[in-house]
């Protein structure tokens, strides 16, 4: 009995097999290879949405003319606002600068992308070799600060008072450079009514040492000014090279005024 069932069972194991082939040579189906069954992966679930980086800030480097009521303005005119919490430290100690600030300084703008302002302001006396230079500024962070005029120094000043006597006064400013100024070079007046253009007022040379300006100003007038040859790379310096304060002129009324400047060195020159 024993036999016969065991041959029972091969027999029709064998005939299940059979029936199992003749299918599967019938519907053309092959099980797949194991370099295909490598290939065979499922597709994961689709992850969350990455946050967005945070944009990288902008930095430009340039030299500064004026800051002021919320504005940096630099000597290519280019003005860009900066944010109520602007942090100003020197470049190269990163703490808060310990000399004045003036027209002229250098600086490394630090600028959001996100809100176009300017967020950091690192300082120097000297040139920076860091930043992208200011003129490469986008256009979409610049504001104009310009004025339309093409020399704002001949526009018409408010005066603090007017004299009854003389209505305009003839102002002549002449200013004895040092020896070493190159002979080719002139010699301008940046003023703080042209926003410090280093090339505002272009004076007339009158010998080898001396330079020589006329203006027709109204009595009561008040203007600051520092003498450049072009540039403020190469601003006048306090004798001993130096940053030094602005010059003052007053017109307090009259007929005629004369100044006489004498220039100790060049910013750029030992």
């Amino acid at each position: 009995m024993i036999k016969v069932t065991s041959n029972r069972f091969t027999i029709w194991t064998v005939a299940l097999l059979a029936v199992a082939v003749s299918c599967s040579v019938c519907s053309g189906w092959q099980p797949p290879t194991a370099a295909q069954a490598a290939q065979i992966t499922q597709t994961p679930p689709p992850d969350r949405a990455a946050a967005s980086p945070t944009p990288t800030p902008l930095s430009f480097n340039g030299q500064v003319i004026d800051l002021e009521r919320g504005y940096v303005i630099f000597s290519t005119g280019d003005a860009l606002k900066v944010a109520t919490d602007l942090r100003i430290v020197d470049a190269t100690t990163g703490n808060s600068p310990n000399y004045e600030l003036t027209p002229g300084f250098f600086a490394v703008a630090v600028l959001s992308p996100a809100t176009g302002l300017v967020m950091e302001l690192h300082t120097s006396r000297k040139p920076l070799a860091t930043g992208t230079p200011i003129a490469q500024v986008p256009r979409q962070f610049v504001l104009a600060a310009s004025t339309p005029h093409p020399n704002p120094d001949l526009i018409p000043r408010s005066a603090a008072f007017t004299s009854v006597l003389s209505k305009r006064v003839t102002v002549t400013i002449s200013v004895n450079v040092p020896p070493d100024t190159p002979f080719n070079d002139n010699v301008y007046m940046a003023t703080d009514t042209s926003g410090w253009n280093a090339q505002a007022v272009k004076m007339q040379r009158t010998d080898g040492l001396h330079f020589r300006i006329q203006m027709e100003l109204a009595g009561g007038t008040e203007i600051h000014y520092l003498f450049t040859r072009g540039t403020w790379n190469t601003v006048e310096r306090d004798p001993s090279g130096l940053q030094r304060k602005a010059r003052t002129l007053y017109v307090p009324g009259g007929d005629a005024q004369v100044i006489a400047a004498t220039i100790n060195r060049w910013a750029d020159l030992p």
